[in-house]
Order: structure tokens, then C-alpha cells, then sequence
């Protein structure tokens, strides 16, 4: 019925993560060196795993898909498939969709008709999704309705 529609992950958004988090280090690093205490190094120690082990979740989960083309949200006849949390929804499942704004990226909440193994209410962050918020939002709304309008026999 309908060409199913993809959209691969965002590399420009996962770079941008990167970059942030390294700009931090950075600034803790200079307060450190200022400071030059032992405790101060051992708390920048601990921050600094916590970047790594964070920078090393992002890189294989966000950054090596984004440059592969792997697909991240898909729309097709079925459902809504978004593959970066790995959550398939039909179409006749759900209730109401909404879009949720954000200050850099906004959220596509999906309300469901019954409480699932995600809950009532499962949300997808558009941020990690290459495309502009606004068209994933109508596209996915288009689909909606005409699947929805179709199904129903009134």
C-alpha cells in the first residue's frame, strides 16, 4: 500500500554529543589543574570513566550506525519500527500521537490503547534520527491517518 519510509540516524547530532561532553572534560580539566589537589584528581578520575565508558556508548551505539546508514526509524504498513530502541508498534495499537518540543531536538510520544511490555506511553527521541523534527512528526501523523482511516469501516 504505501513505499515504506526510513530515516538513518543522525551523525551530525552524535558528533555533536561528542564534542560537548569532550568541552567539559576540557573545562573540569583546567579547574583541576588550577586546584592541583588529590582529591580533585581523584574526583576528575571518576569523571573521566564516566566520559569514557558514556563517549564508548555513544561512539558504538550512535556515531558507527550513523556512518554505516543504518536505518533508525522506519514507517511502513505494519507500524512505527524504531530501531534505536529497538520497539516495533502497529498502527492499530495506537491512540493518539503528539509531538513533545525540546530546546535541541523534539520527542514523537505515542500513546497506546493499552498498557504494553514499554508501558501506555512509549516515547522516540528525534534527536538521534537525521531529518527535521517537524517532518518526521507530519509524516508519521500522515501514516496514521490514512492507515487508521482505512481500517475503519464508518
Amino acid at each position: 500500500m504505501f513505499e515504506p519510509t526510513q530515516y538513518p540516524y543522525s551523525f551530525k547530532f552524535s558528533l555533536g554529543t561528542l564534542a560537548v561532553m569532550t568541552i567539559l572534560m576540557l573545562l573540569l580539566l583546567r579547574n583541576v589543574l588550577a586546584v592541583n589537589s588529590v582529591l580533585i584528581w581523584a574526583v576528575y578520575g571518576f569523571c573521566g570513566m564516566i566520559f569514557i565508558g558514556l563517549s564508548a556508548v555513544i561512539i558504538t551505539k550512535r556515531v558507527i550506525p550513523a556512518i554505516k546508514g543504518d536505518i533508525a526509524l522506519q514507517l511502513d504498513d505494519e507500524g512505527i519500527s524504531d530501531y534505536i530502541r529497538d520497539v516495533s508498534i502497529e498502527w492499530t495499537d495506537i491512540k493518539e500521537i503528539s509531538l513533545i518540543r525540546g530546546r535541541s531536538a523534539s520527542t514523537m510520544k505515542i500513546e497506546l490503547k493499552f498498557e504494553s511490555d514499554y508501558g501506555s506511553e512509549i516515547a522516540i527521541p528525534l534527536r538521534w534520527i537525521k531529518g527535521k523534527d517537524d517532518e518526521i512528526y507530519e509524516t508519521t501523523l500522515a501514516y496514521f491517518e490514512q492507515i487508521t482511516s482505512t481500517d475503519d469501516p464508518s
